[in-house]
């Protein structure tokens, strides 16, 4: 049945009964006229039960930085998150809240985008705690045995936190969290070795949940400006994940810099645009985030 015999079926029954249901071979009218957007569910579950391979991330930099890596060079992972998520596009002053980021419109942007060509080079994870401490482990692939003596560096510190950690299945959900949050809770208890490995190889701060999550507007979250559990709950909507700390071409990433410019807040960070405008392993200037705007 064509798309057109369809919607005319379509609105046909909106007449006569106001509301309704129509079944068709290929699936309902709003997944025919909108294929690019599947239902936010199947979304949702598609990114957090298997790692997807469309990744987007940001970062604002000083002007002349150049930027060839997913992170700083040193770091062993790069937050990203699921490029999926964000269709239709936000506006840039809207999009690095949902990473815990915030906008800054006094420096360089720079968006990329990545569908790495060999996964296992990148070794993508949803960020949730037992993934970040499985992850250590592969990184730093040391020996178990060197965490039965005195421990004198931060690599085997961080190693041997990770490979103590164990995610025992239970019946009991709010249990099973318990176990995994206060276990990674002890990393930031006071000063902790641990911790500054953490955001200094990781890129993980106290901001972080550990739940698969970003946590909205975390990025001033501090002793003045703390937050609720039903804060941190509500605002953990953006799907994150750690990625190894490769080479743009690596990850299969077109990344774009953009300048500060008047407005440019208020444009799109649109994921199609960064691909097709992008330097391919590399990060290409542009003048702006919208392609009317060239």
């Amino acid at each position: 049945m064509l798309l057109e015999d369809r919607m005319n079926r379509y609105l046909r029954c909106i007449r006569s009964t106001g509301i309704c249901l129509v079944a068709v071979s290929l699936g309902c009218i709003s997944a025919s006229l909108h294929g690019q957007h599947p239902d936010a569910v199947l979304v949702t579950d598609h990114v957090r039960e298997a790692t997807p391979d469309d990744f987007l991330r940001v970062t604002f930099v000083p002007a002349g930085v150049a930027v060839t890596t997913l992170a700083r060079p040193g770091s062993l992972r790069a937050f990203a998150t699921a490029t999926e998520v964000y269709d239709p596009p936000l506006k840039l002053k809207d999009f690095p809240y949902y990473s815990g980021l915030v906008n800054d419109d006094t420096k360089t942007l720079v968006a990329m985008r990545c569908q790495p060509p060999q996964r296992e080079k990148v070794d993508a994870l949803l960020a949730t705690w037992p993934n970040v401490f499985a992850a250590i482990q592969r990184d730093l692939h040391l020996d178990p045995k060197s965490c039965d003596g005195a421990i004198s560096d931060d690599d085997t510190r961080a190693f041997c936190f990770a490979h103590a950690f164990k995610d025992e299945p239970g019946d009991n959900v709010p249990l099973s969290l318990a176990h995994s949050l206060v276990y990674a809770a002890h990393a930031f208890e006071g000063y902790s070795p641990v911790a500054a490995w953490l955001r200094n190889k990781y890129g993980v701060f106290p901001a972080f949940s550990g739940l698969g999550f970003s946590v909205k507007d975390s990025y001033y979250l501090d002793a003045q400006h703390p937050m609720s559990t039903q804060q941190i709950l509500v605002k953990s909507i953006s799907p994150e994940y750690v990625l190894k700390n490769v080479s743009l071409k690596d990850a299969g990433c077109r990344c774009i810099s953009v300048a500060p410019y008047p407005g440019r807040a208020e444009d799109p960070m649109d994921p199609d645009y960064i691909w097709n405008a992008g330097g391919d392993g590399e990060c290409k200037a542009v003048d702006t985030l919208s392609k009317a705007k060239q």
